[in-house]
């Protein structure tokens, strides 16, 4: 029942999928996080489907980009884009850590956070458009499950810029040895289904992955003093954009080889 009610838990705050209520007790937030990969699961699969309808019907590259760029943020309730904009609000203002900090938490959305926003969507959407539906863009699909397995390990091994706080209220409890364990091993197996699927595309997006987790842990530390619920979002955001670039850069490659 623990296990039901974490997996509960994980959906109604990392997803806007509709999902019973439970109290948040330390028992079940202790594996929560362990689940927030089974929202980018859900995110690929709907990928897969709309990827699959657009190929039987012969849907414009137009179309299939611009849903398949609304899809996470329409699954996610935009959670994790709320956390990237408001980590590009507060790097952006260039202020001390402790400013910086206080910027992570106030609500309200600044210009540049606007423009990086605007920017990522039209990133993804570009990238999209560009890679089409075969096997890069499979590959894509499952690595909704690789950026949030990533942002998992580095939520309960980084170290934490605050005391309190919403990231702490998931990490605080957590069984972290189990966590750890859990979403390496998750994160291997998509790792090989990705290079499966697609060898040149899987190695480069993972690539891409990795530095844009090596950015992070850097960014994070020397700018903020850690990690930050916003900046988990942060990260979320900016690995699959890395992927996609990733994903993108290898089928060029494998194309060419």
């Amino acid at each position: 029942m623990r296990i039901i009610r974490a997996i509960f838990i994980a959906l109604s705050t990392y997803s806007a999928i509709p999902m019973p209520q439970f109290e948040w007790k330390e028992e079940s937030m202790r594996y929560s996080i362990c689940f927030l990969p089974l929202i980018g699961a859900i995110i690929g699969a709907v990928l897969w489907a709309w990827g699959s309808f657009c190929d039987l019907y012969n849907i414009g590259n137009v179309l299939f980009a611009s849903v398949a760029t609304i899809i996470p943020l329409l699954i996610t309730g935009g959670i994790h884009m709320d956390g990237f904009c408001d980590t590009i609000d507060a790097l952006s203002s260039r202020q001390s850590r402790e400013r910086m900090l206080e910027i992570l938490k106030d609500a309200h959305i600044g210009a540049f956070a606007l423009i990086y926003c605007v920017a990522y969507i039209l990133g993804v959407f570009g990238l999209f458009s560009e890679i089409g539906i075969g096997s890069a863009f499979h590959v894509i699909c499952v690595c909704f499950i690789l950026s949030r397995a990533l942002a998992a390990i580095s939520a309960v091994t980084f170290k934490n810029a605050r005391k309190t706080g919403f990231l702490v209220t998931f990490t605080e409890n957590a069984s972290k040895n189990i966590v750890i364990i859990s979403m390496t091993l998750l994160a291997v197996l998509t790792i090989l289904f990705m290079l499966k699927i697609s060898f040149f595309v899987g190695i480069v997006s993972v690539i891409f992955a990795l530095l844009a987790l090596l950015y992070y842990y850097f960014m994070t530390n020397n700018k903020l003093g850690g990690v930050t619920g916003d900046t988990t979002g942060f990260l979320i955001q900016i690995s699959e954009l890395a992927l996609l670039l990733g994903a993108f850069l290898g089928a060029i490659l494998g194309n060419s080889l």
